[in-house]
């Protein structure tokens, strides 16, 4: 092999891994949007209820985001196993997670669920999580997503 042949080598290397890294990236920001609209009662109300064209959303693509698409249905092993987020930050996840896995609408009005109960008991662990997170996260493009939607949603 020559060198020409070993750069290219080692720039194909480089790129999966910054394509790796920002794959995992995208997930943790999504991630970290989902748990947002689980913790804010004030962007599902805006989202649910008033049907809100900026911010589209409804109880089941709030569920759907975070369960379906991130792959959390059964729990973070799958996550965790992948890089995507620490055990730490799995465990601090699980009372929200289970609250929000076990929660079963009252019916299908957005403004009965916001109502309920056990919801906003949803909604106040997803709210000590997203505490942890905006204690705790210090990469620069999570931070900014943790300000960004608390400056949209305050």
């Amino acid at each position: 092999m020559g060198l020409k042949e070993l750069n290219i080598g080692i720039e194909m290397l480089a790129q999966a891994d910054i394509s790796d890294v920002e794959l995992k990236q995208r997930w943790r920001l999504y991630w970290i949007n989902c748990i947002f609209d689980f913790s804010s009662l004030k962007f599902q109300e805006l989202s649910w209820v008033n049907n809100s064209e900026k911010w589209p959303s409804s109880y089941e693509q709030c569920t759907s985001a975070y369960f379906d698409n991130l792959g959390l249905y059964k729990g973070y092993e799958k996550a965790i196993q992948a890089g995507n987020v620490s055990e730490i930050e799995a465990l601090k996840a699980s009372t929200f997670h289970d609250l929000a896995n076990f929660y079963d609408e009252p019916s299908q009005d957005p403004q009965d669920i916001l109502n309920d109960e056990e919801w906003l008991e949803v909604v106040e662990a997803a709210g000590v999580f997203w505490t942890y997170l905006k204690e705790t996260l210090t990469h620069p493009r999570e931070v900014e997503r943790i300000e960004k939607l608390e400056k949209e949603f305050s």
